[in-house]
This record gives C-alpha cells, sequence and structure tokens, in this order.
C-alpha cells in the first residue's frame, strides 16, 4: 500500500473513472438531485411487457454521475427481484461508446455496427444455453455485408465473429473512407438488424426456459456527442442520430436505454421523440445546493451535506481522516459550493487542489488556485455573444430559451439545471470566480 496519504487520496479521487456497482465510494444522491432516475426505470422495466421492448433515455450534464448510475441500475437489473410477479433478474449488455465510435462525427451507421459487434459478443459470451457465437441470420447478415466491404477494406477472411469488430476500427479510424462505408452499411442496415433481432430472439427465449429473464441493452456515451450544426434546416449532429434515426434506434428486440446530451431535452423536435417514445424523460438534474429554488446557499443544506459525503466517503477509501484534509470546515464547503452541485467537478477542484499541495491540509489558496484553474478555462471557451445571456442566470431562474445558444450552455456546463417540483437554472458559479471578466464583458 502507498504510505503518502495524498497519493493514496488523488488515486482514490480519480475524477475521470466511473464507479462501478456497489463501490464503497458511491454515496447515492437521488434525495437532493430532486429525481430518481434508476429507481424509476427499474420499476418500469419489470413492469413492462417483454413482448414490447421499451426504449429510454438518461439525459443529464456531463460528469454529474450518469455512468456511475446506470452501472448501479445494471447491477440492480441484474440482481434477482423478491417479488414473484416479475423475473428474478435481467441480463444487461452495457455498452460505452467512447472508446470504440468517433464522437466527434458520429452517425447511425457506425452506432448500429457497434451495437451489433457488442450485442454478439455479450450474448455469446453470456453462457446461456444453446447460444453461441452468432446464428445463421447474422451470419448471412454479415456474409452480404462482407461483399460489398471486400473492395474497400480488408475484410476477406473476417468471420462474423470478427468482421464487425474490425469494421467499427475501420469506421473510427478511416476518416476518408467513413462516408462510403456509412453508405454501404445504411443498404445493408435492415438485413443487419434483423439478423441481431434474431440472435437477440433467440437468446431471450433460452433465458426464459432457463432462468426466466428477459436482455436490457444499456448504450453509455452518447451524452458525449457534441453539437454542431450540419447545415440545412436546423440540422445538427444530435437531431441527426436521435431524431432522424429514431425509428432505427427503437428497432432492436430487447429494452434499450442510450444516454443522451441534456442539450436534445431542449431541441424543439423532442416532443415528437417523446411521443413516439410513448414516454416523457426527465433528466438526472445537479445536486441542489438551495433548500428551495432562489433561497440563499445555506452551509447546512442537505445538498452540501451530501457533497461533504463524497469527499468523505474518498477519503475513507484512502484511509485519510477527513478532519485532516482540510485547514477548515469552510475550504471544504468552498469547493462544495464552487461545484454548484456537480459531483465531477467537486472531485477535480479536490485532486487539482491535492497536487498543488506538498502535505496536508488543503489551504484555502490552494482550494482557490484549483478554482481558477478550471474558470479560466472556461473563460476561453465562452464566446464573446454569450456573457450577456450569462448574466441573466446570475440569479436562479424558471425558464431558459430553447435556441442552440442556450442548448450550448447546457451541453458545456455554462449554466445548471436543478430540480425540486419543477426544474431551475443558474450560472455556473465558478464563472462568478472571474469577477473582472464577469463584470467588464
Amino acid at each position: 500500500m502507498v504510505s503518502d496519504g495524498i497519493t493514496r487520496l488523488v488515486r482514490a479521487i480519480a475524477p475521470g473513472e466511473s464507479l462501478p456497482a456497489n463501490d464503497p465510494r458511491y454515496v447515492n444522491c437521488d434525495d437532493v438531485r430532486g429525481v430518481s432516475l434508476v429507481d424509476d426505470y427499474v420499476r418500469a422495466l419489470r413492469r413492462a411487457d417483454p413482448a414490447c421492448p421499451q426504449v429510454k433515455l438518461f439525459a443529464g450534464h456531463r460528469g454529474i454521475g450518469k455512468t456511475c448510475e446506470l452501472n448501479r441500475l445494471k447491477g440492480i437489473l441484474e440482481s434477482p427481484c423478491s417479488s414473484k410477479s416479475h423475473p428474478p433478474a435481467f441480463r444487461v449488455l452495457y455498452m460505452d461508446v467512447r472508446r470504440d465510435v468517433a464522437l466527434n462525427d458520429l452517425d447511425w451507421p457506425d452506432l448500429l455496427v457497434f451495437m451489433v459487434s457488442r450485442i454478439r459478443l455479450g450474448l455469446s459470451k453470456a453462457g446461456i444455453p444453446g447460444i453461441g457465437p452468432a446464428n445463421p441470420p447474422l451470419i448471412d447478415a454479415w456474409n452480404a455485408l462482407k461483399k460489398v466491404l471486400k473492395p474497400h477494406i480488408r475484410v476477406d477472411h473476417a468471420t462474423v465473429e470478427t468482421g464487425f469488430d474490425i469494421l467499427v476500427a475501420e469506421l473510427r479510424n478511416q476518416d476518408q473512407l467513413r462516408p462510403m462505408l456509412r453508405q454501404l452499411i445504411q443498404c445493408h442496415g435492415t438485413q443487419l438488424v434483423a439478423g441481431i433481432n434474431a440472435f437477440l430472439q433467440e437468446a431471450v427465449e433460452q433465458l426464459r426456459r432457463h432462468r426466466r429473464t428477459d436482455v436490457v441493452m444499456i448504450v453509455d456515451g452518447l451524452e458525449r456527442l457534441p453539437l454542431r450544426a450540419l447545415g440545412g434546416d436546423e440540422l445538427n449532429t444530435h437531431s441527426r442520430l436521435f431524431f432522424d434515426h429514431i425509428e432505427q434506434l427503437t428497432s432492436f428486440c430487447a429494452h434499450t436505454i442510450y444516454s443522451v446530451p441534456i442539450s436534445l431535452l431542449y431541441d424543439r423536435r423532442y416532443a415528437e421523440l417523446e411521443q413516439t417514445l410513448g414516454e416523457h424523460h426527465a433528466p438526472m438534474p445537479m445536486i441542489r445546493l438551495h433548500e428551495v429554488d432562489g433561497e440563499p446557499r445555506s452551509p447546512t443544506s442537505a445538498g452540501l451535506d451530501r457533497l461533504w459525503a463524497i469527499i468523505e466517503a474518498r477519503c475513507v477509501y484512502a484511509n485519510v481522516d477527513i478532519a485532516d484534509l482540510f485547514e477548515s470546515r469552510s475550504t471544504g464547503q468552498y469547493l462544495c459550493e464552487m461545484s454548484g452541485g456537480h459531483p465531477r467537478n467537486l472531485l477535480m477542484f479536490l485532486h487539482s487542489a491535492l497536487n498543488n499541495t506538498d502535505t496536508l491540509p488543503v489551504t484555502r489558496q490552494a482550494s482557490e488556485y484549483a478554482v481558477r484553474i478550471y474558470a479560466n478555462s472556461l473563460c476561453r471557451q465562452i464566446p464573446e455573444d454569450y456573457w450577456d445571456k450569462l448574466r441573466r442566470f446570475a440569479s436562479p431562474r424558471t425558464n431558459i430559451a430553447k435556441d442552440e445558444m442556450h442548448r450550448q450552455m447546457l451541453l458545456l456546463l455554462h449554466i445548471f439545471e436543478y430540480v425540486n417540483d419543477s426544474p431551475w437554472y443558474e450560472i455556473n458559479p465558478a464563472i462568478r470566480a472571474l469577477s473582472p471578466l464577469w463584470s467588464s464583458n
């Protein structure tokens, strides 16, 4: 074990790490967010008719713990249910797009091939009786696609077990070939979906026969899809994937949960999407630091207490006494307040402050330095024409405009969304730390 407490704590904080289910560092924040999406989705999926697969969206600001919550959802769904009226457990296929697709230029064919690859691999490794690496419909779909791909990429000897992985890599790495490969995949898209659905249905039948379970697919990482105009009538990267291809996204024969950017919920076409899905979706909001929107922040609020608990859980994990961490409790509370209820920002501030420190405790100076680094980074990214709009959110507001500028502000963490009975919006507190720029722009 590392003897240095600061090093242990830095490694325990790991701001970019998503916690797996049942990790001792996890702190449940549902009650100070105002919603409990995991509980809602567990109930809905366990009550859903297996013959009518559900499609759900999991939205929220980047870095507020969506992947942790999806891991928790996966763990709950895979655990036996005590009620005799429900199956004992689901088979959950978790897929994270972040490592394997080009998110800056993601389109439906890329996502389709990725999902086919991961579904095939997940089911073949699940140990389901009678289920092998693939079935005839999926093999036929791959062979038909391979014929048109052979003149362009090396798939001559690729089988259904390796071919989709090869194609995922080619789509990620071959910028010049990507448009042509997408066109070929699009032409065979119906057959690909039919092939993987036949494989899913076969697996589900075997699961029900032996364990009375169904399949749930979680597709994570799509919330990182940047919002970028593509020309045409309000066409952008979000609308191209989530609106123009909603029929394909809902075509799999299994319950499916997609993580999506919070800005998607503020697009004018989102109501059409909800009508197609037959459900209204709430985003996962920030941890609220006011007891009621509009009230001054209180050092004794439940939200601040929960942020303190997040820090304490990391200290316990690193075997560091939280009483030794800060020169005063007010220094720790300062970091909590400047995070605005954004867990990853809080961990990033603490991580940075620790790396600016030789010995404990962390000083107020080191803490302010950590916040200032982040605030300066934000400032470099904020266009000049955003400042007047941002000032309007210096105090909580109950509404936000639905134009592209404000969707970008939500996506890029300039503005945070909170929820009590209804949502409200506030500026990222770190922007206020730039008081000269805040007042002069």
